[in-house]
């Protein structure tokens, strides 16, 4: 008869819902974590072994940037909101959208040339 190693989960699937509302609203995995009680570690924990809260906290995150994006939106219509906030949770949930950084990635041929100089006295003279 084999022990289990370690303590006994705290995982209940009612957090999926849970999880996935509270991302929505902006909040970050770790935020996340306070809310459930438990640390962030466990979160990543929990998305590796359950697939279904993986799942939820993908939603989440994705509601989060509609949320940040709704906020940026409401900013140009109306001048309401903080903009660098707004910056700020674009930009960390959202980095391949969202970047000032343009990375530019180099797919020809580097070809180098020799170049030889040759070094002359300005008083020397060829005849």
């Amino acid at each position: 008869m084999s022990k289990s190693v370690g303590r006994p989960t705290t995982y209940k699937p009612e957090y999926c819902k849970d999880a996935e509302s509270f991302l929505a609203e902006g909040y970050s995995v770790a935020a996340l974590a306070g809310h459930l009680n438990v640390v962030k570690s466990t979160i990543y924990e929990w998305k590796k072994t359950n697939e279904e809260f993986s799942n939820a906290v993908k939603r989440g995150q994705a509601k989060a940037v509609l949320f940040w994006e709704k906020q940026n939106i409401r900013l140009a219509q109306t001048g309401e909101g903080n903009a660098t906030s707004i910056i700020f949770g674009l930009k960390n949930r959202a980095p391949d959208e969202w970047r000032d950084k343009v990375e530019t990635e180099h797919s020809g041929k580097i070809a180098y040339s020799k170049v030889e100089r040759e070094v002359v006295r300005p008083d020397h003279s060829d005849g």
